[in-house]
């Protein structure tokens, strides 16, 4: 078996989640790591013409829904090719399941993981070796957010910091404390 660290970067919107994916392929590749980057969901979903912003509320269950078995699938998939790769693995996921929870009721949600058979501690705990949480350019550099840089971002200033401090509560959540200790196990 291969050793294999899953890393997911996640946080509000205008984080820098996707200038630190490029900063962590380049320096891990460097380091002779085989490094797979999974890009974010939704908006691989916004590309194709999915509306996230629908009033329809069944196609946007339906889009979430989805979105969450793309999500794992993707992560699944790369997982099951970094087992046959002959050196260490990073898989990086541009946001992971957890995400697709903040943008949805808690109703929602429930109803996504029920339908699904998933389980949210399952989904939160034991699916990554490490979740980096960049907060939002919204809380204290207010000044740096934008929109401009990503079409399909479209959370105003007030909204950003919802989601991010939405972001800490569920993901933080009975995480665990030896998170680091378990990434330098795994990677040694």
């Amino acid at each position: 078996m291969n050793n294999i660290i899953k890393i997911v970067l996640t946080g509000g919107p205008c984080a820098g989640k996707t200038t630190a994916m490029v900063r962590i392929i380049e320096h891990f590749t460097g380091l002779g790591y085989q490094v797979f980057s999974l890009p974010e969901v939704p908006t691989m979903f916004s590309t194709s013409g999915v509306n996230y912003l629908t009033d329809n509320k069944k196609f946007f269950y339906q889009a979430e829904k989805a979105t969450l078995k793309l999500q794992l699938e993707m992560e699944d998939l790369y997982y099951e090719m970094a087992q046959e790769c002959n050196k260490p693995v990073i898989i990086v996921c541009d946001r992971g399941t957890m995400d697709i929870s903040t943008y949805l009721t808690e109703d929602m949600w429930m109803a996504i993981l029920n339908e699904g058979g998933y389980n949210e501690v399952a989904l939160r705990d034991a699916r990554y070796d490490a979740v980096l949480h960049m907060v939002t350019a919204a809380k204290g550099a207010e000044e740096f957010y934008t929109t401009a840089n990503n079409q399909y971002r479209s959370e105003g200033v007030e909204l950003a910091r919802e989601l991010d401090d939405r972001q800490i509560k569920k993901l933080f959540k009975n995480y665990s404390e030896n998170l680091l200790s378990n990434i330098l196990q795994k990677a040694s």
